[in-house]
């Protein structure tokens, strides 16, 4: 091969690399660019003079699932330890009805089994700061994703974008790599959940900001589980749902209704699966969460270690020991009333709250943005101009070498 030949693939190389570098590049830049800017709500609380209970219509049937976990995928790169078979095997021997594999990016469909649902979910999210979102029932895989940085514009876009792509649209582990700001959830809407409860990390506060913002996000308890023989991952958070059906619908319907309630398990020194089927199957589940008038009445089906009842901004309103019973009466000022229960083991159980209503057992989320025209405006313009100019001087710089 001759000197002038070499050159000319050496020149090949160069702008096969300088083409990829700008396809990069390109791709990194076009969230950031397309994404309008948007100006949100000043936060309401809940008000009204009418009550909205997610368990009035609460039967006796329950089930245990868990929505986030991993098993093997893209070659192991996401860290998922374990086959699609064996992550339903373990959960199923535990005791659990629904097992969501939630590998990103990538929507696993299960084959429903005798007794195990498994609704298409998958995880999104491949920024670096490990913002991530649950999409139930998910239509399709979105790959748009702000990997750098986020401004609160960008989250709310990012909802935005998958909210018609899923039927239940969580947000993951917030406080994770402090991924979301608890101040964030005073503006953020158009989402479903808010997964407070994670083996990793626990975000109640985040989910507090939001309710006290007047925002009814429902929770989510979920492993997160990577490693399937580990026994601190696996079976140490879920979410137990009122329905008796394992069908697609029946399941998201009840969440969406709030008819459901989150676990954090106390590890113990003896952990197994044995120990952990046990404790699935003598859950202290609550027999009446009823509201009359202005009365909250709490009932459990045994005797429980602590009921802590919670209002506004995460503030405590009431507590109860050693009993299977509690009563509140709301005040003038009240939002919301959330339940915490401690069972006589120490597993934390976390309920939905009740909200003031201006119609009664109806509650409507609002949208708290709108786009900033003028901002918006500016921003593209300055964009334009500056794709503009990047060009002009590309095209100087070509004749300049001529």
């Amino acid at each position: 091969m001759n000197k002038l030949n070499i050159r000319h693939v050496i020149r090949y190389i160069k702008y096969a690399f300088l083409g990829v570098f700008i396809m990069v590049i390109a791709l990194l830049a076009a969230p950031y660019i397309v994404s309008p800017v948007y100006k949100f709500a000043k936060p309401e609380p809940f008000s009204g003079k009418y009550y909205c209970n997610p368990y009035q219509q609460m039967d006796s049937s329950w089930i245990i699932a868990n929505f986030h976990s991993h098993s093997r995928e893209w070659c192991g790169f996401t860290n998922g330890n374990a086959v699609c078979d064996s992550v339903i095997q373990v959960y199923r021997q535990i005791g659990y009805s629904h097992i969501g594999i939630s590998n990103y990016q990538k929507i696993t469909h299960v084959r429903q089994q005798d007794g195990i649902a498994s609704i298409p979910v998958y995880e999104h999210g491949y920024n670096i700061s490990k913002r991530h979102h649950l999409c139930l029932g998910a239509k399709k895989v979105v790959w748009t994703d702000f990997i750098l940085f986020q401004t609160l514009t960008h989250k709310q876009y990012m909802l935005n974008v998958l909210r018609n792509t899923t039927d239940f649209l969580a947000i993951n582990h917030p406080k994770f790599s402090n991924g979301y700001e608890e101040s964030d959830f005073s503006s953020l809407s158009n989402y479903d959940a808010i997964e407070v409860l994670n083996h990793y990390v626990t975000s109640i506060h985040h989910w507090d900001s939001a309710l006290s913002a007047g925002y009814r996000a429902v929770l989510l308890a979920d492993d997160d589980m990577h490693h399937l023989y580990d026994m601190d991952e696996t079976g140490t958070n879920f979410t137990v749902v009122n329905t008796g059906s394992i069908e697609r619908h029946d399941i998201i319907n009840a969440l969406k209704a709030g008819r459901h309630y989150g676990v954090k398990v106390k590890l113990g020194p003896d952990e197994s699966w044995q120990v952990k089927r046990e404790r699935n199957a003598a859950l202290s589940h609550p027999k009446i969460i009823d509201m009359q008038g202005d009365t909250l009445t709490v009932q459990f089906n045994k005797k429980v270690a602590a009921i802590r009842l919670k209002g506004q901004n995460g503030k405590m309103k009431k507590s109860f020991v050693d009993t299977d019973s509690a009563k509140y009466v709301f005040e003038t000022a009240d939002t919301y009333i959330r339940i915490e229960m401690e069972d006589s083991e120490g597993n934390l159980y976390l309920f939905n709250p009740v909200v003031r209503t201006d119609e009664p057992q109806q509650i409507k989320n609002p949208l708290k943005y709108t786009v900033n025209i003028w901002l918006t405006a500016i921003k593209y313009t300055a964009t334009a101009i500056l794709l503009l100019l990047i060009f002009v001087l590309y095209r100087r710089t070509k004749k300049r070498k001529k």
